[in-house]
């Protein structure tokens, strides 16, 4: 099974590397509230949820890891706040939220249809307090808050709102059981597995359109600069690695080596070496410091032409350019911590039509 594991408060404690590939892949282009508040005495708009499946039944108690809250019928108005996977799973399920944060216009894969049908994106963004009155203002019946709480006291607040849907356990939860997860209380399992088995076929299917990555190698990094280094992304028993094993890709042994740090030294840069090499780079500054080392000169995927620089567009986070000149789409925060039943499928697509088109494999 491919997961991808969202962490407990990761809205604040992410690792300085994984802070900078949140900002890189989903800020610069986010859209800003118009300022505009909700109508207090408005009802539900229509088609905020498909209809029902008539399999959850109500009262329904939703237990997370910092108490228990209760539904006493089918909720109708959603707030939605956390990492994109959140937002992701009920964009998946055609469930309109009525309260988003700012930063998921940002996300390329995002429905902007969906989008635009929000009745509050907040000014707010993940990296800011929980804004408990812009949540309240929204009059949710229920607020998908997973991996967004930082402590019991978050819970409270927001549980005097409405009531909360996070995890039992604070380790964190799949892209599979989230989406399984919101899908439940909103009366929609059915539908959250179906686009559970969807986003897992369409790794199938790249795998079978693209037969010339069985039983490869392959290594992707990403360099953040001087100051937080080169980071190896599919590090071994991670998702990242599982994504590239599911596409084909043979386990690289060296990938074992970086479970413990994945930050890649000087002295180590030899075990990025595979049959493919891919580095993302923050600036092209930095690209043109890194291919200067003579340590990064003598990999041998580097000096045999099998070696994909990619390099973030200026002011477009979303984006990468390669050594054509071509812009690419930018997969880096899926792979790292973003993936979901929506993100996955655009993902595997950006990396095996776009990063690894006309790659060089050994």
């Amino acid at each position: 099974m491919i997961s991808s594991t969202l962490r407990r408060g990761t809205r604040w404690r992410l690792t300085p590397a994984i802070v900078l590939t949140t900002l890189l892949a989903l800020t610069g282009c986010a859209s800003t509230d118009d300022g505009a508040k909700p109508d207090p005495a408005a009802s539900a708009p229509v088609g905020l949820l498909p209809a029902a499946e008539g399999t959850t039944q109500y009262p329904l108690t939703l237990t997370t890891w910092a108490g228990e809250t209760t539904l006493q019928q089918r909720p109708e108005r959603i707030a939605v706040i956390g990492l994109n996977p959140n937002a992701d799973a009920l964009q998946g399920l055609n469930v309109t939220p009525v309260y988003t944060l700012t930063d998921e216009p940002a996300a390329p894969w995002r429905d902007t249809a969906w989008l635009g049908k929000v009745e509050k994106v907040d000014t707010a963004t993940r990296r800011d307090p929980i804004n408990f009155e812009g949540i309240a203002a929204a009059k949710p019946d229920l607020i998908v808050a997973v991996g967004a709480l930082e402590g019991k006291p978050d819970f409270k607040k927001l549980a005097d709102i409405a009531p909360v849907l996070d995890t039992k356990e604070e380790d964190g939860v799949s892209w599979q059981d989230l989406q399984r997860l919101v899908g439940q209380p909103l009366d929609l399992s059915a539908a959250a597995e179906k686009l559970v088995t969807a986003a897992e076929q369409a790794l199938t299917d790249a795998a079978k359109a693209h037969p010339e990555f069985a039983g490869k190698t392959i290594t992707i990094a990403n360099d953040y600069g001087p100051q937080y280094g080169l980071s190896y992304y599919t590090v071994a028993d991670t998702f990242t690695e599982d994504v590239m094993l599911k596409l084909g890709f043979a386990a690289n042994p060296n990938a074992k080596r970086f479970v413990d740090e994945d930050v890649v030294s000087d002295e180590n840069l030899g075990l990025l070496d595979a049959d493919i090499l891919v580095v993302t780079y923050v600036s092209d500054e930095v690209r043109k410091a890194r291919e200067a080392k003579p340590l990064f000169k003598s990999i041998k995927a580097v000096a045999d032409g099998r070696y994909v620089p990619l390099t973030l567009v200026k002011d477009e986070p979303t984006k990468l350019v390669n050594t054509a000149g071509q812009q690419v789409d930018n997969a880096v925060w899926v792979l790292r911590a973003g993936a979901s039943s929506v993100s996955l499928p655009w993902a595997v697509k950006v990396v095996t039509e776009q990063w690894l088109a006309g790659a060089k494999l050994s």
